[in-house]
């Protein structure tokens, strides 16, 4: 529920029916050898690869996420998670370079940056609700 693309899809004129939370969208970027979705840009932000290899790495990345914000990560209501994605959504994942139609559209710097300190905001808190929750529930 963090992956703001998990909680939206974008309605318009040429997808009334929703572009399938940014599936049907398609992005390029420098140095990308083809177009990809633009659902896969945002899901493949904390990295790719297999779980057996990426274990060790993966504890590495999640020490150096920022520290989450405190009254956020206080906050474990679902619904509330749901909104904070489908608010990102529309803030940040759906503005430009992305634009009506399908694209492909081509991510700038600035958007990718963006998007990745947004990532990482959402990974991290994500991980201090989980912890939260498993905790209360085991003890």
């Amino acid at each position: 529920m963090h992956q703001p693309l998990h909680c939206a899809t974008r309605v318009s004129a040429t997808a009334p029916q929703g572009d399938d939370g940014g599936n049907q969208v398609l992005v390029k970027c420098d140095g990308c050898q083809t177009a990809q979705k633009l659902h896969a840009f945002w899901g493949n932000l904390p990295g790719t690869g297999s779980i057996k290899a990426a274990v060790k790495p993966a504890i590495a990345k999640a020490k150096e996420l920022p520290a989450p914000d405190a009254t956020l990560a206080a906050k474990l209501d679902e619904k509330v998670w749901i909104a904070e994605s489908f608010d990102a959504a529309k803030a940040v994942v759906y503005q430009l370079p992305i634009g009506p139609g399908s694209g492909p559209f081509t991510l700038t710097d600035g958007y990718k940056e963006t998007a990745k300190t947004l990532g990482q905001q959402r990974l991290a808190l994500a991980g201090a609700r989980l912890g939260t929750v498993l905790n209360a529930e085991l003890k």
